[in-house]
């Protein structure tokens, strides 16, 4: 019955994956704050915007009001559900670093789960301990860390540290990892790379090996703003090359499949885009304030490149 039951769960997570021609499910990703424990050199978290008001989540309600908007509008019948065909709808709570928010947090997510949405977090997860798993596993269906590199030295270089010198090593990540799966037998559990200046030459080989991911995100560090260096094509072709052995389970995302090919809501409840380099980014009218169609319609989505990350077979989660 075990060997069954192992068997299940691992089909389960393969259906999840495999999407021969167009997604199944619409990701929307809401950047709740853009604050940091961290201070990564190549973070874009930041949003410097025609959009003044506070960040939603200080506001009483605001920001279960906006959960309740764009449940309405992407739940139900819309051009783009007519567009794309997708069956259900995950909001992913990112940031910044959206467990820095605490119970308000919690009740996001919670109150995502209330109204349907399919849920997922990434995190860094200096806060992911075995009493915050324990709390939230089961209403996470995907969890993601950002994880660069195994060496303390190189994540220091990155910012990927605390004041405190705090950071999360390949052991913790790998704790983490089986701790979810045992919580969440169903869930999925990935890990996010941003490759840049600093870990560029180094191998996860042994880490992936060891925390074998469902699914392993390879991005290529995006220069917003012209004020964060980039990576050469041979610095990041050789990244990906160097992993060669997880690409049945890995993602890779160069810049210009960044570009309109996300759907995201910042801090404040506004649509946004990655614009040029030096421009930083396209943001629309707060949803509160215009309505979701209204704003959903002052920026740029590419549905087509979306639906594309499914045509190799593994879904872009």
């Amino acid at each position: 019955m075990a060997a069954e039951s192992q068997t299940r769960i691992t089909e389960n997570r393969a259906n999840q994956f495999i999407h021969p021609h167009k997604p199944t499910e619409l990701v929307i990703n809401f950047h709740m704050t853009e604050t940091c424990n961290y201070s990564c050199s190549y973070c874009y978290a930041t949003w410097d915007t025609a959009c003044h008001s506070k960040e939603l989540h200080r506001i009483e309600g605001a920001v279960e009001l906006l959960i309740d908007r764009i449940a309405d509008y992407f739940l139900t019948d819309n051009p783009l559900k007519q567009t794309m065909g997708y069956s259900s709808v995950r909001l992913n709570f990112a940031g910044g670093e959206p467990m820095l928010l605490g119970k308000r947090f919690y009740e996001a997510l919670m109150h995502a789960k209330s109204k349907g949405f399919r849920t997922s977090i990434i995190t860094n997860a200096a806060f992911l301990d075995d009493e915050r798993l324990l709390e939230l596993s089961r209403h996470i269906d995907v969890l993601g860390v950002s994880f660069d590199t195994a060496d303390e030295i190189t994540a220091g270089s990155i910012g990927r540290m605390d004041r405190k010198g705090g950071w999360i090593s390949a052991i913790k990540l790998a704790h983490i990892a089986s701790m979810y799966r045992q919580l969440n037998p169903l869930g999925i559990f990935k890990v996010n790379t941003v490759v840049n200046q600093h870990n560029h030459h180094e191998s996860l080989v042994d880490v992936m090996t060891m925390v074998n991911p469902d699914k392993w995100k390879l991005l290529r560090v995006l220069p917003i703003y012209g004020r964060i260096k980039p990576v050469s094509d041979s610095q990041f072709d050789g990244y990906v090359q160097r992993h060669a052995l997880f690409s049945h389970l890995s993602v890779v995302e160069d810049n210009a499949d960044m570009q309109n090919s996300y759907l995201m809501i910042n801090p404040d409840g506004c649509f946004y885009q990655n614009g040029e380099a030096e421009s930083g980014y396209d943001i629309s009218e707060p949803i509160l304030k215009v309505g979701v169609a209204a704003a959903f319609s002052e920026i740029d989505f590419d549905s087509d490149v979306f639906s594309s990350r499914y045509d190799s077979g593994v879904a872009h989660v």
